[in-house]
């Protein structure tokens, strides 16, 4: 890699950076998007690497104060880690969160009825994006690790162990999640839906 390429790498780092400060300064409440790729929604902060690591304590130290930040939205990014990477995350997050401050969750549902979602989800699966998924959960999995953090667990749409899938009429106050059954999310596999939770933090 060329210099003039480190040098463009790393002015568009800082510059990033230097972004996600200076929302976070004018935001009369912190909102924010972990993985967002290119999603955007007015009032959040869009975060992403390489600006924004969820895995290094000292990125979210860089940006927000322990018990500062209002509402979390991570919609199909945690899948793309390990079990334990997930349980760090988790740790963070409930570290940076307000008392009451939400942090909103969607990962493909292991207990979803549908074998051809299964395949098109699971880690390794056809899926796009499969390819590089490391973990598969259910609601039970997932509530038993965010309550082990203190969270307290509100699941909004889930699978149960009889492949029927519960939802619950939620808002978008909390984070908008577009892959969801309630949302008739467009794919081509049949009642695509996520397992979705809010872990509130008391």
């Amino acid at each position: 890699m060329s210099i003039i390429l480190k040098l463009r790498q790393y002015r568009w780092y800082i510059i990033g950076r230097s972004r996600i400060k200076k929302q976070v300064k004018q935001q009369t409440k912190i909102k924010i998007i972990l993985g967002s790729g290119t999603t955007e929604y007015d009032g959040w902060i869009a975060t992403d690497l390489p600006h924004f690591n969820i895995l290094k304590k000292k990125d979210w130290a860089c940006f927000f104060r322990p018990n500062t930040i209002d509402n979390i939205l991570a919609e199909h990014v945690l899948e793309h880690l390990t079990e334990q990477q997930v349980d760090e995350v988790l740790l963070l997050a409930y570290i940076f969160l307000k008392p009451n401050g939400v942090f909103r969750i969607a990962v493909p549902d292991k207990n979803h009825p549908n074998p051809e979602y299964i395949e098109y989800v699971r880690p390794g699966g056809s899926g796009l994006g499969a390819e590089d998924h490391k973990s598969f959960w259910d609601y039970k999995t997932f509530k038993k690790l965010a309550e082990n953090h203190g969270f307290k667990v509100d699941l909004l749409e889930y699978a149960d162990e009889n492949k029927q899938i519960i939802t619950s009429n939620y808002t978008d106050e909390n984070g908008i999640i577009s892959r969801s059954l309630s949302k008739t999310f467009k794919s081509d596999i049949e009642d695509f839906s996520s397992l979705i939770v809010d872990l509130i933090k008391p």
